[in-house]
């Protein structure tokens, strides 16, 4: 593991340990832990377009901000392209396999042991507000242990005000009262169509004839359309507008946590569902159809004020199992020893990290997946795709052809994009991924897939987000 910390995280570690005697040994130390957790998930943000990450400049202020407060992981995964599947893992620390939530069309078994359930059996007050309507509390069973309030809205900026007036108002002012509160923003999620105030943002001088409307990107993916790099740029820099007004709806809630006096008391935790393809593979720049790096590269940022040392980068590969033990951890919450073996989290504290206090104890891969069909698995130098039935996912539009071979292997560090398959030229290295895959699907225990009951309005809605479809 390669952390980076500031020196002055030392301080804070150092002022943690106990006094003692020459004669005693010196204790471990006790590591901070917060009162409150904010959460807050954006659909569709591929880690590589915040600035943070490497991306443009000026793309994500608020969020850079957020990083550079606490610490940044540089290398998290999510399991798959879809919002309910990925936000379930995060919420039980399962892969989709194991939850049986592996499209938006699922429904979370009520069976599991959600981070929210956890949290309010601890005490907390639980509440959400989400802005995707695959999440509606109606249907996908997300929203079991928010007994405190959920509410599912489109409108992010409506979102954004009355979470700022519950921070303001509500949030940690009653005595003993411990606090949990998830905001999910839809925004870079298609349609590629920010408030007019971004969405010349970052090219405005732009005059060619492609624009981002819906029926042109579908177009670009059904027909393969080669696209001039000024045409893609221009897309790129409206996606990126839709980056920036996430970030500064993100900022509007740190700066109202910092003016109520919250930051010192709440963990602030900061990821995503999943990324997005953005032309990278098989001209399509959706998600729902992709298990690529492109996809599956997520931010993950975790800042407390004055307990989680500043500037912090680490480097190691994790994914989002591991996010629910280590809320828990700096919330100080157990695990019961008396839970249920099958609701037990599956993912890794990731405190020494944060703490800079010793490695990881995980395995160095993350796994990713497309229904239960093609699965990948990759490590800090290889990607790995395993499809032996030749599986072709298809979502909106349904014309569109996603192709993925039947083995699939990539050399991230000479290629980071995962352009170009190379599995007949490392067939070694292929052998061995694949073992590590296998080994990784034997342990998993597949969970019982539960039907939403949806109407057709509802069917129609998810075809339009790209989320409803089948495979061939």
């Amino acid at each position: 593991m390669r952390v980076r910390v500031l020196l002055a995280s030392s301080c804070v570690l150092a002022s943690l340990l106990p006094a003692c005697s020459k004669d005693e040994p010196a204790a471990a130390p006790k590591l901070p832990t917060a009162k409150h957790l904010l959460l807050i998930t954006v659909d569709t943000l591929r880690a590589d377009r915040l600035h943070c990450y490497g991306g443009r400049e000026g793309a994500s202020p608020a969020i850079d901000k957020l990083a550079a407060e606490g610490i940044r992981f540089a290398d998290c995964h999510a399991p798959m392209g879809m919002t309910l599947a990925c936000l379930t893992t995060l919420m039980t620390s399962k892969y989709p396999d194991e939850t049986a939530v592996t499209n938006n069309t699922l429904k979370l078994d009520p069976g599991e042991n959600t981070l929210a359930e956890r949290l309010t059996a601890a005490g907390f007050r639980s509440r959400g507000f989400v802005t995707n309507g695959v999440l509606a509390h109606n249907r996908s069973g997300i929203d079991q242990g928010f007994t405190g309030g959920y509410e599912p809205n489109d409108n992010e900026s409506y979102i954004a005000t009355k979470v700022r007036g519950i921070l303001e108002n509500d949030f940690g002012k009653v005595p003993n009262q411990r606090e949990f509160m998830w905001v999910h923003f839809m925004n870079p999620h298609q349609p590629y169509d920010p408030p007019p105030k971004y969405m010349k943002l970052f090219d405005p001088n732009y005059e060619g004839k492609i624009d981002t409307k819906p029926e042109t990107i579908d177009g670009i993916f059904v027909n393969k359309t080669k696209l001039a790099q000024r045409d893609l740029d221009h897309i790129l820099a409206v996606w990126d507008g839709q980056v920036r007004f996430v970030s500064d709806l993100v900022g509007s809630l740190m700066d109202t946590l910092a003016k109520a006096g919250l930051d010192k008391d709440t963990l602030v935790v900061f990821t995503a569902d999943h990324g997005e393809d953005l032309y990278d593979h098989n001209a399509y720049f959706y998600h729902a159809n992709s298990l690529y790096r492109s996809v599956t590269h997520v931010p993950l940022i975790l800042r407390q004020t004055g307990a989680i040392p500043a500037g912090t980068t680490n480097d190691d590969l994790i994914e989002l199992v591991d996010v629910m033990p280590t809320i828990l951890a700096r919330l100080d919450i157990a695990i019961s020893p008396d839970e249920n073996p099958g609701t037990l989290p599956r993912g890794t504290d990731l405190s020494p990290a944060v703490f800079g206090t010793g490695r990881v104890d995980r395995l160095p891969f993350a796994f990713s997946q497309l229904e239960s069909e093609a699965y990948g698995v990759r490590n800090k130098n290889w990607f790995y795709v395993d499809n032996p039935n030749d599986y072709m996912p298809v979502s909106v539009p349904k014309e569109g052809k996603y192709p993925i071979a039947r083995r699939e292997l990539y050399d991230c560090k000479a290629d980071p994009r995962e352009q170009t398959n190379i599995v007949t030229q490392r067939e070694d290295v292929a052998k061995n991924m694949l073992e590590q895959l296998n080994r990784w699907k034997a342990g998993l225990k597949k969970g019982t897939k539960l039907a939403q009951t949806m109407t057709q309005q509802d069917i129609e809605d998810l075809e339009k987000l790209g989320y409803v479809g089948g495979g061939k």
